[in-house]
């Protein structure tokens, strides 16, 4: 299933004409919203150059902007432009309305089942993602 997916991930980016990094940063803020660069630069493991240069491009093709953060003036908070909105939702739509009629096939009990697995598999992989990313964080001040 993890091949299929990243499959699909690979097309939809190509689609947009998104490099693999753009599109994680745009998935990452797309999932949990407007972030300082910081948290981007973690979340998607780049450095900070990095992530200012990936976002230099991405506000360029007018996907994400930059604002002052309200509570701290010396932070950058990202966020979403409608451009990444529209585009995902028109290469996603097909797919999504698919797994909206597998979804209808299923009983109650199938459907609480399969929602309780994937709900453990997402809890599970952000558990180890952050695991991950704080042992990062931990090596790279070492």
């Amino acid at each position: 299933m993890g091949v299929a997916i990243e499959s699909l991930r690979t097309q939809w980016r190509t689609q947009a004409h998104l490099g693999t990094h753009e599109r994680m940063a745009i998935s990452q803020l797309r999932v949990h919203g407007p972030m300082p660069m910081s948290e981007l630069a973690a979340r998607i493991s780049l450095s900070r150059a990095a992530v200012t240069s990936l976002i230099d491009r991405l506000e360029q093709d007018d996907w994400v902007k930059r604002e002052p953060d309200d509570h701290d003036r010396r932070r950058t908070v990202l966020s979403l432009l409608p451009k990444a909105t529209t585009a995902f939702d028109s290469v996603s739509e097909d797919y999504s309305a698919h797994l909206a009629t597998l979804a209808g096939d299923l009983s109650d009990d199938e459907w609480r089942t399969v929602a309780t697995f994937v709900g453990g598999i997402t809890e599970l992989s952000q558990r180890h993602a952050d695991r991950l990313r704080a042992t990062a964080v931990e090596r790279s001040l070492t």
